[in-house]
């Protein structure tokens, strides 16, 4: 005859790696609906499916698992954005327009980075938000993992023969992050369902990528512009 103890199902075991990465999905869960001052340790255990006293062996305190979500949510991006060889027909949609396979070589891995990012914050609209703020608060951005990536490419593309002289990198940086990152609220509250959401997010990436390549003022007759522009960027 079984005893009772018998008959009870062996407990499922994670190892340490997994369950850190079930603690940091859950704890990214809580942060993009409750934010910061909602999220606590024991929330995060529960919905992670371990008990409390292992969430606190993998972090301390509430603040060293915000951090660790905070820079969690920075390698998923990074991964998204810049680990990604090439769109699937699923990443850039539906929408014919957006072929870039007859784009020359510099300009379609602008307009992959575009989608790519514009899908990412489409997609991970609240967490992007707290993300972003994070990182824009911080005495060196740099500290991030992505924010360092997005700036170096930046960079690498102000000093190449493809780029207007005089960008000022982190300003553009943080400019680009900023829309990237809030355009979400807009496709919150004019799409519904994910495909419109993901043609709001192409329809921001193609902008971005127009407004790079021609600006927004027409420069043509317009001297006393440039020499402002000119003046000013090389005294700042």
């Amino acid at each position: 005859m079984r005893t009772a103890a018998a008959s009870k199902p062996a407990r499922r075991r994670r190892d340490p790696k997994s369950t850190r990465i079930a603690i940091l999905d859950a704890a990214k869960t809580v942060l993009a609906r409750d934010g910061a001052e909602g999220l606590s340790v024991s929330t995060v255990a529960q919905l992670a499916g371990v008990n409390r006293g292992t969430a606190y062996q993998h972090f301390s305190d509430k603040d060293e698992l915000v951090r660790a979500t905070l820079d969690w949510v920075s390698e998923q991006l990074l991964d998204a954005v810049f680990g990604v060889g090439g769109l699937s027909q699923e990443a850039v949609g539906e929408n014919p327009e957006v072929d870039l396979a007859h784009l020359p070589e510099v300009i379609q891995g602008i307009a992959e980075f575009n989608l790519r990012l514009s899908r990412f914050a489409v997609e991970n609209p609240e967490i992007g938000r707290i993300w972003l703020y994070d990182v824009l608060s911080r005495k060196n951005p740099s500290e991030d993992v992505f924010f360092e990536h997005f700036e170096q490419s930046l960079e690498r593309f102000a000093a190449s023969d493809a780029s207007e002289p005089g960008i000022d990198v982190t300003a553009l940086a943080v400019m680009m992050l900023t829309g990237y990152f809030l355009w979400p609220v807009w496709v919150g509250a004019h799409a519904k369902t994910k495909k419109a959401k993901m043609k709001m997010a192409e329809r921001y990436a193609l902008e971005v990528l127009r407004v790079s390549m021609h600006g927004m003022v027409n420069a043509d007759g317009h001297a006393s512009i440039e020499s402002f522009l000119r003046k000013n960027l090389e005294s700042s």
